[in-house]
């Protein structure tokens, strides 16, 4: 089998049909199979899969799982890992589809022919389902080879577009974090580049009530766990890079924030960035310290000005 295209579902009744059919367009010349991780969805997401199932001429291609009870986002992830017989794995969200009928055929090449990359991932084109914003681009970067420090940088692809070799999954893998996505571009680079294509292969759906989006300060926490796994890795990461990682993400991501937890993340972010690039020439230095409270200040500001604080 080449590839194993996974993918998670909870209550996506509305968009799980747009995502099987976006993957059943695929113009890929090798072999693949679908896993479906269906978190135990309340609402017709399962009648619908079985029906594909049974009907389209592909459907026998998909592997069909429903959890009783729920595992959760992470583990529901990672069953659906555990169950691929691909070479590679293609991720996508069940409410995400791919917009790009090459999409497979380019990654599965890319890698095919560049052993030294473990991982490739695209841009993507982000739709607002329930709020009147303009869809835009997930990314403006060009087209790059990402290493290591460039993926303890902001988010450059998102998870529906990512591809990676199935060699480089560990067994014990972080479950009680929140983002798992973070975990694994993290520890894709530990077994080579990343590559990001610049085009859009796909369309990612943002919601203002999702979970995603309304993550409390205390639970965010639970990704500091990343560190000591991708550590373990002897990846070549540094521990205060990894750390500036996630005490931005802490400072920045939550959408509801005491001040006092904001200046804790920010002053964990400060002391691990300003370390990891810590210099002996004086006007460098003072550039860096300048830098990291500039970053400070402006989230703050954002913060204050989107009413984050509680």
């Amino acid at each position: 089998m080449d590839v194993s295209i996974c993918i998670t579902t909870y209550n996506h009744g509305k968009y799980i049909e747009e995502c099987l059919m976006s993957i059943f367009a695929q113009d890929f010349s090798g072999t693949c199979e679908i896993i479906i991780g269906n978190d135990n969805s309340s609402d017709n997401t399962e009648d619908i899969i079985r029906q594909i199932m049974e009907t389209h001429p592909k459907g026998g291609t998909i592997r069909y799982f429903k959890n009783n009870p729920n595992l959760g986002y992470v583990k529901n992830t990672l069953f659906t890992f555990s169950q691929a017989k691909g070479k590679y794995i293609a991720v996508l969200d069940g409410d995400d589809y791919w917009i790009d009928r090459f999409k497979l055929q380019k990654q599965f090449d890319l890698l095919e022919n560049n052993p030294d990359l473990s991982a490739a991932g695209t841009n993507s084109k982000v739709v607002y389902e329930d709020v009147d914003i303009e869809s835009h681009n997930y990314s403006d970067r060009p087209e790059r080879i990402l290493k290591k420090d460039d993926l303890t940088d902001l988010s450059i692809f998102q998870t529906s577009t990512f591809f990676f070799r199935k060699e480089i999954l560990q067994p014990d893998f972080p479950t009680d974090i929140i983002s798992a996505d973070r975990g694994l571009y993290l520890l894709a680079g530990c077994h080579g580049d990343v590559k990001f294509l610049s085009e859009e292969t796909a369309v990612y759906r943002q919601f203002q009530g999702s979970i995603s989006k309304n993550v409390p300060y205390e639970v965010m926490k639970k990704d500091f766990a990343i560190v000591p796994f991708i550590l373990k890795q002897g990846s070549g990461y540094r521990r205060s890079k990894l750390m500036a990682y996630f005490y931005y993400t802490l400072m920045t991501y939550p959408k509801k924030v005491s001040k006092t937890n904001f200046y804790r993340a920010a002053a964990g972010y400060a002391f691990y960035n300003i370390f990891s690039k810590f210099t002996l020439r004086p006007f460098r230095l003072y550039n860096i310290v300048r830098w990291t409270r500039h970053t400070v200040m402006q989230k703050y500001e954002i913060k204050k000005g989107n009413n984050s604080f509680i």
